[in-house]
């Protein structure tokens, strides 16, 4: 069983509401709270098919046991560290030299390092892996989403009864399709 917990959620949205403004001619902010609404909804929609995570962040993945090869479920990522319960109940951090974290296949996978094993956790133990995600500014696919999130939250925002947007389902598949 694995649960991931926010430590620091993401200080901002991936789309501002002046981008979501320009995008959809508005002058005035009598609406933004209507539109800040319809942006968290897209990026959470994108975020949510694509397994991305697209602003900076810090999360944790909670397992109760250790496996062969630990994924992180969410990408992008880079691992801070692992701590685990250990047999006499005290919390360790594993060191970095007793691990290999590594991108295959869009995903960061952890293993024990050449020649080690994971250690043996206490009866109740806890393996809390903390990890930091989310898009550097300049990264090609940030841009990707980025422009579906303007998208579907314009189509959104325009067609207030709910309707099919295309464009942002394209976008999601170009982005999923890249990260297989």
């Amino acid at each position: 069983m694995s649960e991931i917990v926010t430590v620091e959620p993401p200080q901002d949205r991936a789309v501002t509401l002046e981008e979501a403004r320009q995008q959809l001619r508005l002058d005035g902010h009598d609406e933004d709270l209507l539109l800040g609404a319809k942006l968290d909804a897209a990026q959470a929609e994108l975020e949510q098919q694509t397994g991305l995570k697209l602003c900076e962040q810090t999360l944790e993945l909670q397992l109760e046991s250790w496996s062969q090869e630990i994924t992180v479920p969410v990408r992008p990522c880079v691992v801070a560290e692992i701590r685990y319960t250990a047999a006499n109940g005290s919390t360790v951090t594993l060191p970095e030299s007793h691990y290999l974290a590594r991108k295959r296949h869009g995903f960061t996978r952890i293993r024990p390092a050449s020649g080690r094993s994971w250690p043996e956790l206490g009866p109740d133990g806890l393996i809390e892996v903390t990890f930091s995600a989310g898009f550097a500014e300049n990264d090609p696919d940030l841009a990707i989403a980025r422009a579906a999130i303007l998208v579907k939250t314009a189509s959104m925002f325009e067609n207030r009864e709910g309707a099919a947007c295309l464009a942002f389902d394209t976008l999601v598949a170009q982005l999923q399709s890249r990260w297989i």
